[in-house]
């Protein structure tokens, strides 16, 4: 028996050939959801064929004796032999169709350990060919005559690959019926791809965490009787809510309208509806009855921040219950008191094995884009799925190609349902590489007529020539206040928000006292905790004493308040439209203001989005006023962002494709996933003849390029409160449990900061490492009661930390 994994804690073997049916059965299982069962069936058979050699077998004796030692880890190559039986059995003809499928399944099998190999890499170096061909002794012929002695008879391999081949030419075809340039369709072929690799490498670590964990795998949920029973439970809850006001019955009307939807097919649909309209509940009322009615496995929420991932979680997990069917995935999110804990939630965020899922918008690029083989493993759960985005207009504007297709592919192959939902829909539909919407996409039908029912501010531009200085400002905001009660003034920038903030509350101290405010600030320099808080008081103090709120963007998306008045720092006509939303939120009067204001010192100019987003913005304010009945009398109608979508996307077509820098400036990410032309030109330039290849695709290279967003952050644990006392116990003595506990708590103290502010901080000697430096804290003294970080404060003298 030649062995494949040993469990020490119960001293037992798992043999080649056991792992290698194991994992046949579950990546037959995975990949036939979308009619590759055969396919999926070989790789899982071919995967760890390597494995069949005495000198594996020796290896991983060793390590199981000495599991302290890593130094032999990754030296006995496993994961090229049985790539190079289907490329010596099956490439090498003139067939193009047996030739595409042995490098589909070649290539899967030879990449599981490392992640997706370059099929050639951008100088043109054919890296697919040379790991089929390699130099080191593999001890190939050992590990085939076990293969084909205890695994597969050579008849039965290629009964099994003619079977694949069958089943790759329909995917093909229907690939080819459904797009309409070649690029798209090799861009969709190098999906595929992903999708297969995705199938074997979860079913490969999946057996081999039950081997080890000396687990039966879960048994299944029953997903029809699931999604009726939570069906069932969320309509009680919606029936109790009271509908007696406008908004209310408005928003009745919107819930059931997606009820009614589910009964149509899978599909790309859109769920075009004002802000303030109860799309989350609606679109989970959608979700839980075509779940339902096309016999789906899960159910995706797709959300761009963090933040609201916690508000959306908690508002599912209190109508719905059964928590253990729902799962959050963000990067912040820090679980768990118990190893096993720590495996379990491991386990579900690599697997996305749950029946509904949220997560953000950068995870989801992440599974289809980010190199390795994390995040790829959960592409296949994506197959027969409901995915819901919320607020799709958050989609990176370099990314868009790449999203559209594959869109187009997991609706089009996987029999995924798309749910693009939003008030200011972008028209995805109209770019380059469009994104193909169903026929009558729309759930609501009466887009316009909704959008009119629901109006409920009036859009007043108040651009001045060079912008208001903080101080005019404040002088303007403070006029308004002689007319509401509640002010909300949502700006671009921190720096804008603190200026702002400090006069408005300079000049409020000075105020008869009949006047006097409640003046408020929130930023993302306040840690979760902080901002949680003054949201709160905000709340108690509406509709009981004058309010003003100074924020920055982060309170325009699933942040659920309501304000009288609301002046907003010109931005993109979408951002408006979001901010808008927490102005008159609940049609308290007949219509709120929401007054559009330029500041001359908010420098956005390394913004591109937010800059780009004012101009295009600019351009509709003046054609709304050469012709406000083209946009229905309304800024914010569905018409006016249109017209803004139609500036925005043409002013920014030449990014959608996702231009590297750097050193491969000029080319698009989008081409290396695609076609990968100029690959392909260099490699015949300098070999004289074309390469003998189908798939050209620079898989490795892309996936190290791709980054979902554009800065990244760290995580500073701030002295706010708790986050004190957090601090000084984290540096203290703990044990291991005790440590998890308190980083789970100090998610909720913590700031994530740009490189710039960091360095700034390091600079004024205003962080402190603990845990012998694997945890930044900031000091005291830089941290602002109101303000959050401070970044202008001075070092002080300190005491402790």
């Amino acid at each position: 028996m030649r062995c494949a994994h040993i469990n020490p804690s119960i001293a037992k073997e798992q043999s080649v050939k056991e792992h290698l049916y194991s994992v046949a059965e579950l990546a037959k299982e995975f990949s036939s959801k979308i009619s590759l069962a055969a396919t999926g069936e070989l790789m899982g058979m071919l995967h760890d064929m390597g494995k069949g050699t005495r000198k594996f077998d020796a290896y991983i004796r060793y390590c199981a004796q000495n599991p302290q030692d890593k130094s032999l880890k990754g030296q006995v190559n496993h994961s090229t032999a049985g790539a190079k039986l289907i490329y010596d059995s099956f490439y090498n003809t003139a067939d193009r169709l047996q030739k595409f499928t042995a490098q589909l399944i070649s290539l899967a099998v030879c990449s599981h350990h490392g992640g997706l190999i370059d099929c050639l890499d951008l100088r043109g170096r054919d890296k697919y060919t040379e790991r089929m061909k390699p130099d080191e002794d593999i001890l190939y012929d050992e590990a085939l005559n076990y293969f084909r002695s205890e695994c597969l008879e050579t008849n039965q391999l290629k009964d099994l690959f003619a079977k694949a081949a069958e089943e790759i030419k329909a995917v093909i075809t229907h690939i080819n019926q459904l797009n309409s340039s070649a690029g798209q369709c090799w861009f969709a072929y190098g999906v595929l791809e992903k999708y297969l690799f995705s199938c074997l490498i979860d079913a490969d670590r999946y057996d081999t965490y039950l081997f080890m964990e000396n687990k039966a795998r879960k048994e299944k949920v029953n997903k029809y009787a699931l999604w009726a029973e939570l069906a069932g439970i969320l309509e009680a809850k919606l029936s109790s809510y009271p509908q007696e006001s406008k908004i209310n019955g408005l928003r009745a009307e919107i819930s059931l309208a997606c009820r009614n939807f589910a009964r149509n097919g899978s599909g790309v649909y859109q769920l075009a509806v004002p802000t303030g309209s109860g799309k989350t509940l609606s679109s989970l009322r959608y979700a839980l009855n075509h779940a339902q009615e096309c016999d789906k496995d899960r159910i995706f929420y797709i959300i761009p921040y963090t933040t609201i991932i916690d508000q959306n979680a908690r508002e599912i997990k209190n109508i719905l219950g059964h928590e253990e069917m729902i799962l959050e995935h963000h990067s912040n999110l820090i679980v768990a008191d118990d190893e096993e804990e720590v495996v379990n939630y491991k386990l579900l965020t690599e697997r996305w094995d749950s029946p509904i899922i949220l997560t953000t918008m950068v995870q989801f690029l992440n599974t289809l884009f980010n190199g390795g083989t994390q995040d790829v493993r959960r592409l296949h759960h994506l197959a027969n799925s409901v995915i819901i985005f919320d607020e799709i207009q958050a989609i990176p504007i370099k990314c868009i190609s790449m999203f559209n297709s594959a869109l187009s592919f997991l609706a089009g192959v996987c029999q995924a349902t798309i749910i693009l939902c939003t008030a200011t829909q972008p028209l995805l539909e109209t770019t380059e590489i469009p994104l193909k919407l169903s026929e009558n996409p729309n759930i609501i039908s009466d887009v316009y007529e909704k959008f009119r029912q629901f109006k409920r501010v009036d859009v007043i531009p108040k651009l001045v020539t060079g912008g208001y200085s903080a101080a005019a400002l404040k002088d303007f905001i403070l006029d308004r206040m002689d007319q509401f009660n509640s002010l909300l003034v949502v700006l671009n920038t921190k720096n804008s928000a603190r200026e702002v903030f400090n006069e408005l509350k300079a000049a409020n101290q000075g105020l008869p006292e009949e006047k006097q405010c409640q003046v408020f600030h929130l930023s993302t320099n306040m840690c979760p905790a902080h901002r949680l808080k003054a949201l709160q008081a905000m709340k108690e103090q509406l509709g009981c004493g004058k309010v003003i709120c100074v924020s920055t963007q982060l309170i325009e998306a699933g942040v659920n308040i309501s304000f009288e008045c609301l002046v907003r720092s010109l931005a993109g006509l979408d951002s408006i439209a979001q901010a808008a939303g927490r102005c008159n939120r609940h049609g308290e009067k007949e219509r709120g203001d929401v007054y559009i204001v330029n500041l001359e010192r908010e420098d956005v100019s390394k913004l591109v989005d937010i800059k780009k987003g004012q101009e295009c913005t600019e351009r509709v304010l003046r054609d709304f006023e050469d012709n406000p009945e083209s946009f229905d009398r309304d800024l914010l109608s569905p018409q006016a962002m249109a017209r803004y979508y139609k500036y925005y996307f043409y002013e920014r077509r030449t990014q959608m494709n996702y231009n590297l820098k750097g050193d491969n400036r000029g080319k698009s990410l989008y081409e290396v996933l695609a076609g990968n032309k100029e690959a392909a030109e260099a490699f015949h330039s300098r070999n004289g003849r074309p390469a003998d290849l189908m798939l050209k695709q620079a898989f490795k290279t892309a996936g190290q390029e791709f980054q979902a967003i554009d800065e990244n952050t760290t995580g500073i644990l701030a002295p706010y409160e708790e986050g004190r006392d957090l601090i000084t116990l984290i540096n203290g003595e703990c044990s291991l449990g005790e440590l998890k506990r308190y980083l789970k708590k100090a998610q909720h103290y913590s700031v994530n900061l740009y490189e710039t502010d960091r360095r700034k901080l390091e600079q004024m000697k205003g962080l402190v490492w603990l845990k012998d430096k694997t945890i930044l804290a900031l000091r005291e003294g830089f941290y602002d009661e109101q303000m959050g970080v401070n970044l202008d404060r001075k070092p002080l003298d300190f005491c402790g930390v």
